[in-house]
């Protein structure tokens, strides 16, 4: 009840607010200044939020599995928490792993808001830089195009994740049995 209240909490606060929190908390209770609570404030705000999501993929993943799993794990004499972690999770995470992967895109696009908080992130860099040359639009669109080249890359990634579990999927025949021309001991005959 716990887990599941924090990880409601944690998704319904936006982005930005979790990073705001942890920047000021870096500042005025930690004592940290500077570009380490800068730093500090922007993977901590993408921590505590992605974390959330992260733990609510993996919930959906698990009790999306056939309820056979769990019951063929407990029935050959494993703990819940056994049947959990070798039988329910690999198969889980096997098959959110796409969306686990494009997960990434979000962070990555979620680090420009870094900006609010002063964090020297790819945005940031990009309209200081255009600020000593004086060319704003072309910078910014080179920024969008390295935005864009970048989640590209992570979602062909996700892609091609997604194309390999597939063919594992596919290729996976059953289990060779103990009778038939493929028992152990057994030459196969060709026709």
């Amino acid at each position: 009840v716990v887990c599941g209240v924090l990880v409601e909490f944690l998704r319904s606060v936006p982005v930005l607010v979790m990073m705001l929190f942890t920047y000021y908390f870096c500042i005025f209770v930690l004592g940290v200044l500077g570009n380490t609570s800068t730093f500090v404030g922007v993977v901590g705000g993408l921590t505590l939020y992605n974390c959330a999501v992260i733990a609510e993929l993996i919930r959906s993943g698990v009790f999306a599995l056939p309820k056979g799993q769990r019951e063929a794990g407990l029935a050959i004499g494993l703990t819940p928490r056994q049947t959990l972690v070798t039988v329910l999770l690999p198969q889980a995470v096997t098959a959110m792993l796409p969306s686990l992967i494009s997960q990434l895109v979000v962070i990555l696009k979620d680090t420009a808001l870094g900006y609010i908080i002063s964090f020297t992130e790819l945005l940031r860099a990009g309209t200081t830089f255009s600020t000593v040359y004086g060319n704003l639009i072309p910078t910014l669109i080179v920024v969008a195009a390295m935005f864009i080249v970048i989640n590209y890359a992570l979602s062909l990634l996700a892609r091609v994740v997604e194309q390999r579990l597939k063919r594992a999927q596919r290729t996976a025949g059953p289990v060779a049995g103990g009778a038939g021309p493929t028992a152990p001991g057994m030459v196969p005959t060709t026709p």
